[in-house]
């Protein structure tokens, strides 16, 4: 494929993506669209540092330290002391954060099931065989930009 075609692919990709995850995020009731995506990026990082938490979900540093302050009073994260700097702060997810993010995946995983269903085995198929190459892509490292 040639370079354009990939990027329109890659916006594709990125596009439906983003419409599936708010589709199916429409019917969580168990947790906050914003405390999803909070617990969601610390279960892919891990302890995580706020500032490091705000740039990865693009917002700014007193956003990201009232998200977070919000979701340690329910218990769903916990703040320890950064063992690089004790300046610093470590968030991660609690036990009940761990079970209130894996409710909210379930209730939208039952929502897109839902619709799933509605597909031909060959969809589904297809559709099992996106997620492994998505998953691939996930962990490739990206490739520097030639100079134009």
């Amino acid at each position: 494929m040639i370079a354009t075609d990939l990027s329109k692919l890659g916006v594709d990709v990125v596009v439906a993506a983003a419409r599936l995850t708010r589709l199916a995020s429409r019917d969580v009731s168990s947790l906050p669209h914003a405390a999803m995506r909070l617990m969601g990026r610390l279960d892919e990082l891990g302890p995580t540092r706020i500032s490091d938490l705000a740039k990865a979900d693009r917002c700014s540093q007193p956003t990201m330290s009232n998200l977070v302050q919000r979701q340690e009073e329910n218990g769903w994260v916990r703040r320890e002391p950064d063992p690089a700097d004790s300046r610093a702060s470590l968030i991660s997810l609690t036990d009940a954060g761990r079970a209130e993010l894996d409710q909210a995946r379930h209730e939208a995983g039952a929502a897109v099931a839902a619709r799933l269903s509605q597909l031909p085995a060959t969809d589904v198929a297809t559709l099992q065989a996106a997620v492994t190459v998505m998953r691939s892509i996930l962990t490739l490292e990206p490739l520097e930009e030639t100079p134009r």
